[in-house]
């Protein structure tokens, strides 16, 4: 974490907390936030006990503080969608083929150099009025006036897709990896071992009859240099596996080599609704079996770093990992050995909870959410129907496995997303578990926020976080 400023103030000890380990940082200028290292559950400081996501948001300046347009009004909604269908659908699919074409620093200059210019006239306009709390910074409440309009449009994978896939040109860096390798390599049947004998990955890889047309490892390997580095990061990108891409994730993923000094590789996997969540949890295992045999690096070497559903994806192969080494079975059963579990994993967002029954900040915030709001559930989530197989959707959610075993994790969230509830839960389940957690807990913003970074500055501090303890867990 970069120093405080003179305008950032640490409160320790809140009357709402006794425990030593959770600090709250406030910010003249940004949103406030919470750092927990304690091993107990989480007890916010911040609001009183027993506050519930409903209260939470009579609390805040809802629809920009508007009341002309009502995201919840059926007639509004159906106006928008139906002009959405007649002047925009049919011929927005050119303009995303077109939009890829444009040279990249054309694309990154359009959006920086716009971004900087509304941000100014915003700034000086509306101010600190949108967004839904006057704490959040001036650069948060102009996104806002953008993304949430999103809300009243009709959210389909393919534009789901393309706004992930443009990642990487909302980003304050460019890819500049010594060597940026694209992989695609089929899969030896032969792997390496790992270097503890008495639990080594079997020297035989089993491809079972469903992914016999899956035995190619696609991805992108960011190289820090010549020589690998001591630590890399298996990087698992999100998007409610419906979204998500390598290319999108590339610049991101660069930026935290750059801080980490470690070579990150980002594998490619299947998404709804052309597979299914085993294709996906086959194709990420896959992946990782080829990463070990690729490098030779023990587990203790090795970062897990997930977003979104990309993190609840990290936790299940983490499960994976603790119940082969104990000999039970996994679901898939036809899971690949993947020996121990890594030196420790970055979670952001982790979307870990696929039952049917919204609940909770699940069902409450996606009005204050700019990522997962309402048309994203709306639309999104009837095409996961079918994703999780055979109807077991609590078997499949991995906030509902055990997580004795896992070993150190970094959650970084928003006290005010869709996923909060879920995301504290995998928290507290792993302390209670024996797990080292430490979270950090940004109020007032959406869904992976961190990924905004080029945008506000919440996002860049929150990323410098993810850094840091990275950094640390290495030198341990």
């Amino acid at each position: 974490m970069s120093p405080k400023s003179e305008s950032e103030t640490l409160l320790s000890g809140s009357s709402n907390s006794e425990d030593e380990d959770t600090q709250v940082f406030e910010h003249d200028d940004q949103a406030t936030y919470i750092i927990c290292k304690s091993k107990k559950p989480y007890v916010n400081p911040t609001v009183p006990a027993g506050t519930k996501p409903e209260d939470v948001i009579k609390t805040l300046n809802l629809d920009l503080g508007q009341n002309f347009v009502n995201a919840e009004s059926k007639i509004v909604l159906w106006i928008i969608r139906f002009l959405s269908s007649v002047c925009v659908e049919w011929w927005e699919f050119l303009f995303f083929r077109f939009w890829k074409l444009v040279p990249l620093s054309i694309r990154r200059g359009l959006t920086m150099y716009g971004w900087k210019i509304y941000f100014k006239l915003h700034k000086a306009i509306l101010g600190r009025r949108t967004g839904v709390h006057p704490s959040q910074s001036p650069e948060y409440h102009a996104l806002t006036s953008i993304m949430w309009w999103s809300r009243l449009l009709p959210i389909s994978p393919a534009r789901m897709r393309f706004a992930l896939s443009q990642l990487y040109v909302c980003t304050p860096n460019v890819v500049e990896a010594y060597n940026a390798e694209m992989i695609e390599q089929e899969m030896p049947l032969h792997n390496a071992t790992n270097s503890n004998d008495k639990k080594s990955i079997d020297d035989i890889l089993t491809i079972p009859i469903c992914q016999q047309d899956h035995k190619t490892v696609r991805g992108l390997f960011l190289h820090q240099g010549k020589e690998p580095t001591e630590h890399l990061i298996l990087w698992l990108y999100g998007g409610a596996y419906l979204s998500g891409d390598v290319v999108g994730n590339s610049s991101p993923a660069d930026w935290v080599a750059k801080q980490t000094k470690m070579d990150v590789f980002v594998p490619e996997f299947r998404l709804a609704p052309d597979g299914d969540l085993n294709d996906v949890l086959w194709d990420v295992a896959l992946a990782y079996r080829w990463l070990l045999n690729k490098t030779g690096k023990d587990p203790s070497q090795i970062f897990f770093l997930g977003v979104s559903s990309g993190a609840a994806i990290c936790i299940r192969l983490m499960q994976f990992m603790v119940q082969q080494q104990n000999g039970e079975k996994t679901l898939p059963e036809y899971i690949p050995k993947l020996g121990l579990p890594p030196k420790g994993a970055v979670l952001f967002g982790p979307y870990v909870d696929y039952t049917k029954e919204r609940k909770g900040s699940f069902l409450h915030y996606p009005r204050l959410d700019l990522i997962v709001n309402e048309s994203v559930q709306r639309d999104g989530l009837p095409y996961l129907e079918k994703f999780i197989p055979d109807g077991k959707r609590k078997e499949y959610s991995p906030v509902y496995g055990s997580m004795k075993g896992l070993p150190p994790l970094c959650v970084v969230v928003s006290e005010h997303e869709a996923v909060y509830d879920m995301s504290m839960e995998v928290v507290n389940k792993a302390r209670k578990d024996g797990v080292s957690v430490t979270v950090g807990i940004w109020k007032y913003m959406c869904h992976v926020f961190t990924f905004l970074w080029g945008f506000i500055p919440e996002g860049k501090q929150s990323m410098e976080f993810a850094c840091k303890w990275i950094r640390e867990e290495a030198r341990q």
